[in-house]
């Protein structure tokens, strides 16, 4: 199961320090509008995106939410 590999808790990674295989810095987009989910397909900088803190990490795939 492709979701097993998403870490634990409300960010893109995990309280080991390892990051979501699935989230990226897109390179060449203004800083806190950089972030991406190659899971939903969606980055910070996409207007009818619900992401809009992946620069920061904050996940907002819903997935293993719980510590």
């Amino acid at each position: 199961m492709k979701y097993k590999r998403i870490p634990k808790g409300p960010y893109c990674y995990g309280t080991n320090g390892i990051c979501c295989p699935y989230w990226r810095e897109e390179k060449g987009r203004p800083y806190q509008l950089n972030g991406y989910c190659e899971l939903l397909e969606i980055g910070d900088w996409m207007d009818d995106s619900r992401a809009g803190e992946l620069w920061d990490q904050i996940k907002v795939c819903d997935e293993n939410l719980d510590w």
